[in-house]
C-alpha cells in the first residue's frame, strides 16, 4: 500500500479559499477502493471523507476548504493598559494534519501518510492567480500587514492606532523597533530610539500612538509638540518599512475610531474626524384594547381612570431600536480611500468608546474607486449600525 502526494495548497494559503489536495494510490485498480482523508485539528479527528478515484485522473482531489473555514476566529484582543506591543499570537492561521488512507475489499486502511498544513486568516486580491503568485501571503513576512499609505498615517497624540505585523508561522521572534521624530521640513529631529526587545508570535497587534510608544519605553519619546514620527521594527536580521505618522489635532467635532480586520488578516485603525452623527431606527410591536374601562369607584364604564389618565387604545409592549452612526473622514489620498474599501467589507468592525471596543455593523454596501485626476478632493462617509440592540421598558 503507497500513498503519493501530487498536490497541495501553497505554504501559506487562505483559509477562506479552497485548499486542494490531490493523492495518487498503487491500490486505486481495487474493487471499491476509495480514498481517505482524516483530518485533525487540534489533535482531535474533525473529519474522515471517503472519495472515490476522479473519473479521468483516477486520483483522490479532496478540498479542505469548507472544514477549516469553521475554525477561523477573531485574534483582536488590544492590551487593556496602552502599550506599544499590545497582543501576539498564532491565532492568525489555523494548523490542521492530513492523514491519509484507503479503503478496499470492505477494510478501511487509515494513516498511511501523514503531513501537517497551515492556513491563514486573509483572502485574494481580485485577479490573483496562484500559478503565477504561488508566494503571495508569504511575501509578507516581517512585514506590515495593511494596504493603508504607510507614509501619510494621522493620528492625535491620545488616539489608539492599532496596526498588524507578520513573522513567519510558528516561530518566536525577538523584535525590537526604531522611533524617529521628525521636523515639519522632513528633517531627523535627534537620534533614533531603538532600545529594548520584545518576543512576538506570527502575528502582533501593535498600538504605534504616542500613547502606547510612551508606555511601552516608559518615557516620553514622543512628546506632544512633536510634529511627526517614523517607527519601524528589526526582526533580528534588519528592519521592515517605516510607518510615518503626523499628529494632528482634533477639530471641535468628536472623533470616532473604527478598529477593523482587513484584507491582509491584520487590524487596522481609521479616526473619522469631521462631522459624525448618531440616528435610531426603531421598531415597535402593539396591541389594541377597548379605551373604554370599568371603573369599581364610579361604578360606570370610563375613557379614562381615577389619575385622570386616559385609557390608552392601543398599547406598546415592545420597542426595539438600532443605534446607526453617519460617520465623514478627513480628506483622503487614493490610496487610503481605496484601502478603505476593506473596512466596508469588513467582517469585523469595533467602535471604540470610553476605553472600550464596541462591534458594529457596517450599513454602507457600496464603494467607488476614486482617481485623482478625475476626483480631485473626497473624504469617505460611513454608515455603522451598532450590533447590540437596544429595548425600552416592556409592558
Amino acid at each position: 500500500m503507497a500513498i503519493t502526494v501530487n498536490s497541495i495548497p501553497e505554504q501559506y494559503a487562505s483559509l477562506h479559499d479552497d485548499l486542494w489536495f490531490v493523492v495518487d494510490s498503487t491500490n486505486k485498480a481495487s474493487t471499491n477502493f476509495k480514498y481517505v482523508f482524516d483530518v485533525y485539528v487540534d489533535s482531535t479527528l474533525v473529519a474522515r471523507i471517503k472519495q472515490f478515484p476522479d473519473v479521468t485522473s483516477t486520483k483522490g482531489i479532496f478540498n479542505a476548504g469548507n472544514i477549516m473555514r469553521n475554525y477561523a476566529s477573531s485574534y483582536f484582543k488590544p492590551n487593556t493598559a496602552t502599550t506599544l506591543f499590545s497582543n501576539s499570537t498564532y491565532d492568525i492561521y489555523k494548523q490542521y494534519t492530513i492523514k491519509y488512507g484507503e479503503e478496499y475489499g470492505g477494510v478501511t486502511y487509515t494513516n498511511l501518510l501523514e503531513q501537517t498544513y497551515v492556513a491563514f486568516n486573509f483572502y485574494y486580491p481580485d485577479f490573483y492567480n496562484p500559478a503565477q503568485s504561488p508566494t503571495y501571503f508569504k511575501s509578507y513576512i516581517n512585514e506590515w500587514l495593511t494596504n493603508r499609505d504607510l507614509s501619510n498615517v494621522e493620528c492625535a497624540f491620545t488616539d489608539k492606532l492599532h496596526i498588524g505585523y507578520m513573522y513567519a508561522s510558528g516561530t518566536t521572534t525577538n523584535v525590537y523597533p526604531s522611533v524617529q521624530l521628525y521636523n515639519e521640513n522632513g528633517t531627523t529631529s535627534g537620534s533614533a530610539v531603538t532600545t529594548a526587545t520584545d518576543p512576538q508570535e506570527t502575528f502582533s497587534l501593535l498600538d504605534i500612538s504616542p500613547s502606547g510608544i510612551n508606555s511601552w519605553y516608559g518615557s516620553t519619546v514622543i512628546p506632544s509638540t512633536a510634529y511627526s514620527y517614523g517607527i519601524k521594527l528589526h526582526n533580528g536580521t534588519g528592519f521592515g518599512d517605516e510607518v510615518r505618522v503626523k499628529l494632528v489635532c482634533n477639530p471641535n467635532y468628536t472623533p470616532i475610531a473604527l478598529h477593523f480586520l482587513n484584507q491582509l488578516g491584520g487590524y487596522d485603525t481609521m479616526h473619522f474626524r469631521l462631522v459624525n452623527k448618531e440616528s435610531r431606527n426603531v421598531e415597535s410591536k402593539q396591541y389594541e384594547g377597548s379605551k373604554f374601562r370599568y371603573n369599581a369607584s364610579a361604578v360606570a364604564m370610563r375613557s379614562y381612570d381615577d389619575y385622570n389618565r386616559i385609557n390608552p387604545g392601543a398599547t406598546k409592549y415592545v420597542v426595539e431600536h438600532t443605534t446607526m452612526y453617519k460617520l465623514r473622514s478627513n480628506y483622503l489620498n487614493v490610496k487610503d480611500y481605496n484601502w478603505l474599501a476593506e473596512l466596508i467589507q469588513s467582517p469585523e468592525v469595533y467602535f471604540e468608546q470610553g476605553g472600550y471596543y464596541y462591534p458594529v455593523v457596517t450599513m454602507t454596501s457600496n464603494w467607488e474607486e476614486k482617481k485623482r485626476i478625475a476626483d480631485k478632493m473626497f473624504n469617505l462617509e460611513l454608515d455603522v449600525q451598532i450590533a447590540n440592540k437596544k429595548y425600552s421598558q416592556f409592558r
